[in-house]
């Protein structure tokens, strides 16, 4: 059976691996010879995180891009930008998915979800995005999927915390996860 649109992963919950989720699906396509795009609503490009290490191997040449247009987490205690920026910053991850959608066979949404709960993006503009993905593969990422978002999805995985190293005070581990 040929697909005449792209499939529509979501990834959501409170629990840890929904980024991770992504990133092997990523790795996977590009792999495959697929064109991957990837844009992070939440991380900033000044971040030391791996991932940003990959479109630089020269087996995933030409075939990633990833943009980091965060300004860190809204609303946390580690939030250092103001709310007029992180929309700034949100206005631009929408934009710069845009230009993505149907140049690229796989687009990553990383923590769009969040950035619809924390109103920085609307409802209304991931559902555009997701409407406008022609043969584009879209993965969406981020606490707090929509109603609608999962409905119009043909995969939805819920993540649940059981367990989490950060509730004994253990920070997160580089490679593990960043």
């Amino acid at each position: 059976m040929s697909i005449k649109k792209g499939l529509v992963y979501v990834f959501t919950g409170d629990g840890k691996g929904k980024t991770s989720a992504a990133l092997g699906i990523a790795m996977r396509a590009a792999l495959s010879g697929m064109k991957v795009g990837w844009v992070s609503w939440y991380k900033e490009d000044k971040w030391q995180i791996s991932e940003k290490l990959l479109p630089t191997r020269r087996d995933l040449e030409g075939r990633l891009k990833m943009y980091f247009v965060g300004e860190g987490f809204y609303k946390l205690p580690t939030d250092h930008a103001t709310p007029q920026r992180h929309c700034e910053a949100a206005a631009l991850g929408l934009k710069q998915a845009e230009k993505l959608i149907g140049k690229v066979d796989v687009l990553v949404l990383d923590e769009v979800n969040n950035a619809v709960s924390d109103g920085l993006v609307a409802e209304k503009q991931l559902l555009d995005l997701i409407n406008q993905r022609g043969k584009t593969h879209l993965i969406i990422t981020g606490r707090g999927a929509t109603r609608t978002v999962l409905e119009v999805a043909d995969l939805v995985t819920e993540m649940k915390k059981i367990k989490h190293p950060f509730d004994k005070g253990i920070k997160a581990v580089k490679g593990l996860d960043y």
